[in-house]
C-alpha cells in the first residue's frame, strides 16, 4: 500500500467497495423476500433507493465546498458501514420492514454523499492531463464489476447467507475508509475561504458558476437529453426480450454478457486512443454510434441485430461517461466541485424513475417507440453539442 500513488489507492478502494456493493445489491432483495413476497414492498424498495437522489441530489454538493471533504467522506463511509451491519439484524429480530426501508433510505443518502465525494477525490488526486485516463480506469473497473460481480455475489451469498453478504459489504467500505483516512489532494483546500461561506451562499455561487460556464452548462444539457433516451430503453430490455421477442433465459443472459463485454472493450479502447483525439470529435462520433445502435435495435425480428445494436450502445455509453467526467472535473474549480459534481451526477439519476414509468406506457402503445425516442434524444444531444460549439473542444491539456 505504501508504494501506491493516491490515485491507485483510490482506484483500488473503488474496486473493492464496488465489489462489496454487489453483495448488498444481491442480498437486499433476498432480505426482503425472506419476510414477504409482496410485489408492493419490492416496488417500494426500488422507490426508496431512488428517493435520496430526488430529494437531496441537487442540493447536497455545497457541503463539500464548505466543510472538510475528508471529514465528510469518513463520516459518510462509517455511517454506511454501521447501517449495512444493522440491516440484516432488523430482519433477524423480526422488526417491522418499514424500519428496514428507512435504513435503505438513509443508506442511499450516504451513498449519494460518498459517490459525490469520491468523484472529487479521484479528480483531485491527479493532474488535469491524467483525468481522461483515470476516468477510463474507473469505467473499466465498473464494467468488470457489473460483468462478474453478480455471479461472484451469488456464489458467495449461497455459501454464507445474505447476512454474510452484508458483512462483506461493510468490510469493503471499511477498506475505502482506510484509504480516505490517509488521502491528501495534490492541491490543498483553502480552509479560510470555506469557513466564510454559508450553505446558501455556496449553493448560489455554484449555480451562478454553472450557468456562466459555457462548456459545463451545455455538456450537462447534452448529457441530460441523451440520458432521457437511455432511460426509455434500459428498464424495458428484459421485458422486451422475454415478452415481445420470446427469447429464453439463456439468450437473455447472452444479450447482457455481450453488452458487458462491449463495455469493457469500450473502456480499453478509450484508454488507448482518447488522448490522441479532440474531445469534441469524440463526443460527436460516440453519440452517432449510440444513435445508430438504437436504430439497429428497431429490428426486433432479429435477436442478433438487437444484441449487436445494444453492444454498440454499451460501447459508446462508457466512452461518453468517461468524457463527461473528464470535462466536468477538468473545467470546474476546486471551490465549486461539490456543487457541480452533485448536479451532474443527480441529473442523470433523477430522470431514471420517471422515464421507467413512461417507457412502460410507450412500449405498451408501440413496442418500437422506446428506440425511436432514444434515437431522437441522441440526435438532439448531438445537435446541442454541435450548435453550442462543444464539438470544437480540443484535447484535454488544452482545456481552460
Amino acid at each position: 500500500m505504501k508504494n501506491l500513488t493516491q490515485k491507485n489507492k483510490l482506484l483500488l478502494g473503488y474496486a473493492i467497495s464496488g465489489l462489496g456493493d454487489q453483495f448488498y445489491t444481491f442480498a437486499i432483495p433476498l432480505l426482503m423476500l425472506s419476510r414477504t413476497h409482496s410485489s408492493v414492498i419490492m416496488g417500494l424498495l426500488t422507490a426508496v433507493e431512488y428517493l435520496p437522489t430526488a430529494l437531496f441530489g441537487l442540493t447536497i454538493g455545497p457541503i463539500f465546498d464548505i466543510y472538510s471533504r475528508k471529514k465528510i467522506m469518513l463520516f459518510s463511509l462509517i455511517m454506511q458501514m454501521v447501517l449495512i451491519i444493522i440491516a440484516p439484524f432488523l430482519v433477524i429480530k423480526n422488526i417491522s420492514l418499514y424500519w428496514l426501508l428507512l435504513v435503505v433510505f438513509i443508506l442511499g443518502t450516504f451513498d449519494l454523499i460518498t459517490w459525490t465525494g469520491y468523484q472529487i477525490f479521484i479528480a483531485e488526486s491527479v493532474k488535469k492531463e491524467e483525468l481522461s485516463s483515470v476516468s477510463g480506469q474507473m469505467g473499466l473497473i465498473s464494467s468488470i464489476q457489473k460483468t462478474f460481480g453478480p455471479g461472484i455475489a451469488a456464489v458467495i451469498i449461497n455459501l454464507i447467507d445474505y447476512v454474510g453478504g452484508f458483512l462483506l459489504d461493510a468490510l469493503s467500505f471499511g477498506y475505502l475508509t482506510y484509504v480516505i483516512k490517509d488521502y491528501e489532494p495534490l492541491y490543498k483546500e483553502n480552509k479560510s475561504v470555506k469557513e466564510e461561506k454559508s450553505f446558501n451562499k455556496s449553493a448560489k455561487e455554484g449555480i451562478t458558476f454553472l450557468f456562466a460556464h459555457h462548456d459545463i452548462k451545455w455538456l450537462i444539457a447534452s448529457f441530460f437529453v441523451a440520458n432521457i433516451g437511455f432511460q426509455a430503453v434500459v428498464p424495458m430490455l428484459t421485458f422486451l426480450l422475454k415478452q415481445e421477442m420470446k427469447v429464453s433465459v439463456n439468450m437473455v443472459s447472452i444479450f447482457y454478457t455481450v453488452a458487458a463485454i462491449a463495455s469493457i472493450l469500450g473502456n480499453f479502447i478509450y484508454l488507448r486512443i482518447n488522448k490522441n483525439m479532440r474531445l469534441g470529435t469524440q463526443m460527436i462520433l460516440i453519440a452517432l454510434l449510440i444513435m445508430v445502435g438504437f436504430l439497429i435495435m428497431l429490428d426486433l425480428q432479429s435477436f442478433i441485430w438487437v444484441t449487436f445494436g445494444y453492444a454498440m450502445v454499451s460501447f459508446g455509453s462508457v466512452w461518453s461517461q468517461a468524457n463527461f467526467f473528464t470535462v466536468i472535473q477538468a473545467e470546474t474549480p476546486s471551490k465549486f466541485k461539490g456543487k457541480i459534481t452533485s448536479i451532474s451526477t443527480s441529473l442523470t439519476r433523477i430522470i431514471g424513475p420517471v422515464m421507467s414509468l413512461i417507457s412502460g406506457f410507450l412500449i405498451k402503445a408501440e413496442v418500437h417507440s422506446i428506440f425511436i425516442v432514444a434515437a431522437i434524444c441522441m440526435f438532439f444531444s448531438i445537435l446541442i453539442t454541435v450548435v453550442t460549439g462543444l464539438g470544437k473542444l480540443g484535447k484535454l491539456e488544452k482545456l481552460d
